[in-house]
């Protein structure tokens, strides 16, 4: 099956995170037919395949889940339109394809191949897989960045909850007693002009994700509560930030706050021999690289921060796009990202690990 034909299938599918076990089967079915030994769908519904045994060992890991709201599959010649087609379906398939044209090319390292489940939500897949195999020399995860961007840094993320407890009265008495959703909202506002408008890597920064309060239209609510989603660079820590809401809060012992997920940020070894290889592919391929680093967070992070080991992130399409109604690729962006993943690879096994 061509490139085109087999995004359009997988955009067909679709597969926000907890709902991934029908887009595990085409892939674990596409696996084989390139000739992957024996992959498997877990208990995660990761699809996962191993093949080799010499140096170097690496980890290719995409992932198969989206966020949710479907979009259909639209053909405009060389673009695709749909979910996932950005983030992250088309990445794993160029890494998919890259293992295979590697493999076709010679090397001979030791490959774990795996489509992870629950990248958007909870990184279950990730987890398993961590826990599951032996650590690796290298890992390549697929996120979009485009062919000539290598994806060195994502920053860490803490999705914290707030809640504010207070009496409630009658409406027309909003005067008498604090109100726990202006509580809340006054806070928000702290937070957002102290780190809402924060673009540069380096900095922290915050979005509010979810607001809940009131139960009747008529009388103040008891109880409010609000998401902070905050992403913070490696040169910050998670209590740095938790003590800095605190402070915005003023008496924070009126406050309960929870951390509810966390990814801690994760910086790649910039003169490691896999960001070699990367740039030395993308050079041969008649591209000038770049290093990218993003605000965002993925499974890099996770992997990169437990296992200690070099990881790039890599793949097609417009990261702007992501998370978006309007998600496109041109599929020819597939195959090139493919060739440079291939090239990557051939590249350690020549220039590093010689036998």
């Amino acid at each position: 099956m061509n490139t085109r034909d087999m995004l359009i299938k997988m955009l067909e599918i679709y597969s926000p995170s907890g709902e991934e076990y029908e887009i595990a089967k085409l892939l674990r079915d596409y696996m084989e037919d390139l000739g992957f030994p024996n992959p498997v769908i877990d208990e995660k519904y990761n699809v996962v395949s191993v093949t080799g045994r010499n140096k170097p060992s690496i980890l290719i890991c995409g992932h198969e889940d989206t966020v949710p709201g479907f979009i259909d599959v639209k053909i405009d010649g060389d673009l695709i339109y749909g979910r996932g087609a950005v983030d992250a379906k088309s990445s794993l398939l160029a890494l998919m394809l890259g293992a295979k044209h590697a493999l076709d090319s010679g090397f001979d390292g030791r490959i774990i191949l795996a489509a992870a489940s629950g990248e958007e939500s909870d990184s279950k897949g990730i987890n398993y897989i961590e826990s599951g195999y032996d650590k690796t020399d290298y890992a390549i995860f697929g996120e979009p960045g485009g062919p000539e961007n290598i994806t060195a840094g994502y920053k860490g993320r803490i999705l914290m909850e707030i809640k504010k407890h207070s009496s409630s009265h009658h409406a027309s008495s909003s005067w008498m007693e604090e109100n726990s959703i202006d509580s809340l909202i006054n806070l928000w506002i702290k937070i957002r002009d102290k780190w809402g408008s924060n673009k540069d890597f380096n900095d922290i920064s915050a979005g509010i994700t979810k607001f809940n309060g009131g139960e009747y239209d008529n009388m103040t609510p008891e109880n409010a509560s609000m998401f902070i989603d905050i992403r913070y660079p490696k040169s910050v820590t998670e209590n740095d930030i938790v003590s800095e809401i605190k402070s915005l809060a003023g008496d924070s012992r009126e406050y309960i706050f929870k951390t509810q997920n966390r990814t801690y940020p994760y910086i790649s070894d910039l003169k490691s021999n896999l960001v070699s290889a990367f740039k030395a592919s993308i050079k041969k391929n008649g591209m000038v690289p770049r290093l990218i680093f993003k605000s965002g967070s993925g499974d890099m992070n996770t992997l990169g921060h437990d296992w200690g080991i070099p990881v790039v992130t890599y793949g097609p399409g417009d990261t702007k796009l992501s998370h978006t109604p309007d998600e496109v690729i041109n599929y020819r962006e597939i195959d090139k990202c493919a060739e440079i993943v291939r090239d990557s690879l051939i590249y350690l096994k020549n220039n590093v690990f010689k036998n």
